[in-house]
């Protein structure tokens, strides 16, 4: 006899009973068998899938769904650009979507239920069985690295993280896996990285570049001067080293006698015989080359005496370098200056540097000997410290002030632009000019060009369609070849278009090269300041014309003062001034202070001139607002 089914009672409303018949005619079920079928399907769905989260608030789920949700979720999976794979615990594969198939050629039913051994290469098969088994010692995620080769042969590189899947109890069942291809994400890093060497090596090279000077190979004053505090910061108290600056004095007749490259051998040749000299004598030494024609050397001994610097006299006079059409020889002649120097100097070795480039100066000039011995600090020394720190307390203390001095066309009397002026309270313009053009204080000095620069570029810059004539000196030249990204750099960049560079002629001696490669680079305009105050030869005059390096030539005042009382000089001035109009460069009357000199430079064909009978130097308001006047 057939056991009895129970039988449930309940009660439904009519609007639902109406449904439910609806719905029994298209199932071809009875209405009870219909109840008993949702019934079960509802306990199914509430113990296998509606505890979790996602489905608490669905009230029923009917089996056309449940199949289109599994065809769904397969639909997902399979778009994915990721490999996705799940393996049993014997590392089995029981599912893989359509990337995983498609990354090794194959078709999934290929793949179900096979291992790595089976359907992956050898050395792939390898690292895969132990990352998986590594997922599941641990228990938990993990995360590596791996390379395969796709169907096509190409390498890809996956990101891949394995988790191990649980059931209800808590028991691992399956290990899931995830692939993510990072190739070109890697391979951009590497760029990178390759970029970044690049960058180094070029950032190490430029620093070799502003560091070391290109012809002798020797280290450059900045660098000098920071070995040589090293080494003096590390003598004991009582302890003496030797520093000596040393010129080639006729550097400039051998650059116009036989060319710049003959200048650039005979400093090689120089710097590497001296080099051999020093280390046959045993000296321990720093070489630098810190200037044109200037070297620095700090002997790491006690040898200021003259017997020994006479021996090294004798050394430097016996240096020959064959001249270009090797007939004959070019003997470098030697100047230099010696002091020891202490523990106590080292605040001082900067200024001590400075001490011996005037005391060469005056060699080069006027003296018979080749060299001298310094002890303390001279007149002219402790001037220029006293100015130094003058400047650096000014500076402190917001007592600097950049003026503009006008330049005016002597044709029709307007301002044809403005000359910059550094002016301190309590220091004189000529003292300030004296430093910035002879000298190589160069910490206060780069302080004074990034305040100059930067305010040029905020204040006057857009405020005049004037020409600015604004001084380089030699370190700033250096920065702009060498550092393009310096913020002075930028601020010369910037205002260059309404700009006149104005370059000393010692400058111009020494960094021919420099200004010429500033020029096609940068396309600067360029003015040779103070000419006829220094060592400026017609050879010189005719190079700068074939290069078109300057537009404009401003003469000293002192040689247009004595001009007016020599028929001669006069002569060569007016001379100078035609040659000048013939290249259309236009000449600067400078240090215009009377009447009678302005009548002169008129009368002598210049186009511009500057000086207190011209105008004073005034603050930027007060320039602008006498233009607009």
């Amino acid at each position: 006899m057939a056991a009895k089914k129970t039988v449930l009672s309940i009660a439904i409303d009519k609007g639902l009973l109406s449904k439910l018949k609806e719905l029994s005619r298209e199932k071809g079920y009875s209405v009870s068998k219909l109840i008993s079928k949702l019934l079960e399907e509802a306990l199914y769905l509430e113990e296998n899938v509606f505890k979790d989260e996602i489905y608490k608030n669905i009230d029923w789920l009917s089996e056309e769904w449940k199949d289109k949700l599994q065809v769904l979720f397969t639909k997902v999976l399979d778009t994915t650009p990721d490999p996705i794979w799940i393996k049993d615990l014997n590392l089995r594969i029981i599912y893989v979507n359509q990337a995983f198939a498609d990354l090794f050629g194959v078709k999934k039913q290929e793949i179900i239920g096979k291992s790595d051994i089976e359907v992956l290469p050898p050395d792939v098969a390898k690292e895969c069985i132990y990352s998986d088994m590594k997922a599941l010692e641990s228990k938990k995620s993990s995360h590596s690295i791996e390379k395969i080769k796709s169907a096509d042969g190409r390498e890809i590189i996956f990101d891949v993280i394995k988790t191990p899947i649980y059931d209800k109890t808590g028991k691992i069942i399956a290990i899931l896996g995830i692939s993510r291809d990072i190739t070109e994400f890697v391979r951009i890093q590497k760029e990178l990285e390759e970029k970044n060497k690049e960058l180094e090596e070029a950032y190490r090279k430029l620093q070799e570049i502003y560091e070391y000077d290109i012809v002798t190979g020797l280290i450059k004053k900045r660098r000098f001067l920071q070995t040589v505090k090293e080494s003096v910061e590390k003598l004991p108290e009582d302890g003496q080293y030797t520093l000596i600056s040393m010129e080639i004095s006729n550097l400039v007749y051998a650059n116009e006698m036989y060319g710049y490259e003959f200048g650039s051998k005979l400093l090689k040749e120089f710097s590497k015989k001296l080099r051999e000299k020093l280390d046959d004598m045993g000296f321990d030494y720093i070489l630098g080359k810190i200037g044109g024609d200037k070297f620095g050397l700090l002997i790491k001994e006690d040898i200021v005496n003259r017997h020994i610097l006479k021996k090294f006299l004798n050394f430097v006079k016996s240096v020959r370098v064959p001249t270009p059409d090797e007939e004959s020889f070019f003997v470098p002649k030697i100047i230099f200056a010696v002091r020891k120097v202490t523990r106590q100097d080292l605040p001082d070795i900067e200024k001590i540097l400075l001490q011996m480039e005037e005391v060469l100066i005056h060699l080069r000039e006027h003296a018979k000997r080749n060299f001298v011995i310094l002890k303390s600090q001279p007149t002219v020394y402790r001037k220029v410290i006293e100015l130094e720190k003058k400047m650096k307390k000014n500076l402190e203390e917001g007592r600097f002030e950049v003026r503009l001095k006008p330049v005016k066309d002597l044709k029709d009397k307007s301002v044809y632009g403005y000359q910059v002026v550094c002016s301190f309270e309590d220091i004189s313009e000529k003292d300030v000019c004296q430093l910035l053009e002879n000298t190589y204080v160069d910490n206060v000095l780069r302080a004074i060009d990034q305040k100059v620069f930067e305010f040029l570029k905020r204040r006057v810059y857009p405020k005049t369609d004037k020409v600015i004539f604004a001084r380089l000196r030699q370190s700033t030249i250096d920065r702009i070849l060498n550092l393009p990204e310096d913020k002075i750099t930028k601020d010369i960049i910037y205002i260059k278009d309404k700009s006149v560079f104005m370059i000393s002629e010692n400058v111009f001696t020494n960094s021919y090269s420099s200004i010429l490669d500033l020029k096609n680079s940068y396309n600067l305009k360029f003015c040779l300041d103070n000419f006829g105050a220094g060592n400026t030869s017609i050879k010189i005059l005719t190079r700068m014309i074939e290069h078109d390096l300057f537009q404009y030539l401003k003469i000293n005042g002192s040689f247009i003062k004595t001009s007016i009382y020599s028929t001669k000089r006069e002569r060569i001035l007016r001379g100078v001034i035609a040659v000048s109009k013939e290249f259309n460069i236009k000449t600067i009357a400078s240090d215009v202070d009377s009447e009678e000199m302005l009548l002169f430079v008129k009368d002598a064909g210049f186009d511009l001139a500057e000086g207190d009978y011209i105008g004073e130097s005034v603050g930027v308001d007060n320039a602008m607002l006498h233009l607009q006047d």
